[in-house]
């Protein structure tokens, strides 16, 4: 599979230009997106007995701060921009999670998911993912050809945002239903170099990642 090898390097080198910039964990939002799940493998492509499979869409969530509880009750997820909001208002709503009432303590994790059944299927053998999950679906499909994710707060104000592809040189996730998952958090969630295909197959949703530097 391409990028591990090669993202030995490229974590090491921008890790340092983070740590020489002084960024702090919480530089790119009080809540991160640090995994996302876009491309899974379907029942009839799995080998293994403990093959995850079938999950549908999710994205998992991360507070970096080291003290602070964030309160995230009334924010919303979305996979629309404030232009295209603004400019198709009807079709948006289809595309916007409201979340429920929900705290996340610091250096924790939960996960929004397509649907929330499969999801709870597919990790039935990994707790940290069950009790990683947020009650509610966010109903849309995420595009496997990239695009723009949001998080906003009870203001509408965006909190983090980012955008990701399926070309060169963004990891390739579709070998084995991989997930894509962010390198380091002080990392620009942007540059396609933060982001690497997950080691384990179905990623690591609601614990540190398969390939992680800082958190």
């Amino acid at each position: 599979m391409r990028v591990h090898a090669f993202a030995s390097v490229v974590v090491a080198a921008l890790t340092a230009c983070a740590a020489a910039k002084n960024e702090t964990s919480s530089s790119y939002g009080r809540l991160q997106i640090t995994e996302v799940s876009y491309e899974q493998l379907s029942a009839k492509d799995a080998v293994a007995k403990d093959d995850v499979f079938d999950s549908s869409d999710w994205i998992e969530l991360f507070n970096p701060s080291e003290t602070e509880t964030v309160n995230v009750t009334g924010w919303a997820f979305t996979d629309q921009s404030a232009r295209r909001i603004k400019k198709r208002p009807g079709e948006s709503k289809k595309h916007w999670f409201v979340f429920p009432k929900l705290l996340l303590p610091p250096k924790s994790f939960r996960v929004l998911a397509r649907d929330e059944m499969a999801f709870r299927r597919a990790y039935r053998e990994r707790p940290r993912a069950i009790d990683a999950l947020v009650r509610g679906e966010f109903g849309f499909g995420l595009s496997s050809k990239g695009e723009t994710l949001r998080i906003v707060d009870e203001r509408n104000e965006t909190v983090f945002e980012f955008t990701y592809d399926d070309k060169a040189p963004w990891p390739d996730t579709r070998e084995g239903g991989h997930s894509l998952e962010i390198i380091d958090v002080r990392l620009d969630p942007n540059l396609a170099y933060s982001w690497i295909t997950s080691k384990e197959q179905g990623g690591t949703p609601g614990e540190i990642n398969s390939v992680s530097v800082a958190w």
